[in-house]
């Protein structure tokens, strides 16, 4: 992959709970993909929960819908903390009976995917969005 990525700041984050779809990046493209509730969100990433255990630096593409928000989110991030594979060094992902909770650092979201988290946490946080991005969140 000789996409750049650009590394997002911290920002707080909002506890939801939506599922949402962990896809493995490879480097022949898009790996196996899994189903993973989201803990908390933020703009710079998420902490989810799955029967996974996925690498630390794993890099992966997260997609959910927020509710309220027409367009699905598809954000291209790194695992940088849960559970490391010990044994399986040549594999990237190992199916679990339990749960693991991983969090995902987001490296590369579109604004319009950032300006509609945004809206969604002010509305959900009892803070009035501008009128400019609800449209935003909602073309």
């Amino acid at each position: 992959m000789g996409k750049q990525y650009k590394k997002l700041t911290r920002s707080e984050r909002h506890s939801i709970q939506i599922l949402a779809k962990l896809t493995l990046e490879t480097g022949e493209g898009r790996g196996e993909s899994y189903i993973c509730n989201t803990i908390n969100i933020s703009t710079s990433g998420a902490l989810v929960e799955t029967g996974v255990v996925i690498a630390a630096g794993s890099l992966l593409k997260y997609s959910c819908c927020i509710p309220g928000i027409t367009n699905p989110l598809n954000i291209t991030g790194e695992v940088v903390r849960g559970e490391r594979l010990e044994n399986f060094s040549d594999c990237k992902a190992k199916v679990d009976s339990s749960l693991h909770r991983f969090g995902i650092m987001f490296l590369d979201m579109d604004e319009d995917g950032r300006q509609a988290l945004e809206s969604y946490f002010m509305v959900n946080s009892g803070k009035r969005p501008s009128q400019d991005a609800k449209d935003r969140a909602l073309e």
